[in-house]
């Protein structure tokens, strides 16, 4: 009769041990897609900063604020938005749109690792 009362509390235990664990799995997952998606945003922002300095070897010359007024300038002048513009259409033209840094939930949907 004693083991009997025993049981449930044993089933209890195993419940709340499998909780535990599919919680931490949860939390190595969410981890897992957080890192890819630092990992990718990373890799974008040498990316631009390599192009800035391919274009613009001088870069190193000016802090952060003024290169902040140099390139907001550039950007509104009619002839970058004319490019930007072009741009744009080309990509929807060819391509559908698509965001330009890969979403970790996208990825690991397709991950067997």
């Amino acid at each position: 009769m004693i083991e009997g009362k025993n049981d449930p509390s044993k089933n209890l235990e195993k419940a709340s041990q499998a909780l535990k664990q599919a919680k931490r799995r949860v939390a190595n997952e969410k981890k897992k897609q957080n890192e890819k998606k630092r990992k990718a945003e990373n890799r974008h922002k040498y990316i631009m900063g390599g192009i800035i300095v391919k274009y613009f070897p001088d870069c190193y010359r000016y802090d952060e604020g003024e290169l902040n007024r140099i390139l907001s300038v550039a950007l509104q002048t009619r002839e970058c938005q004319q490019i930007i513009s072009k741009i744009k259409s080309e990509s929807r033209e060819t391509t559908p749109p698509q965001s330009t840094l890969p979403n970790a939930e996208n990825e690991s949907k397709g991950d067997t690792e």
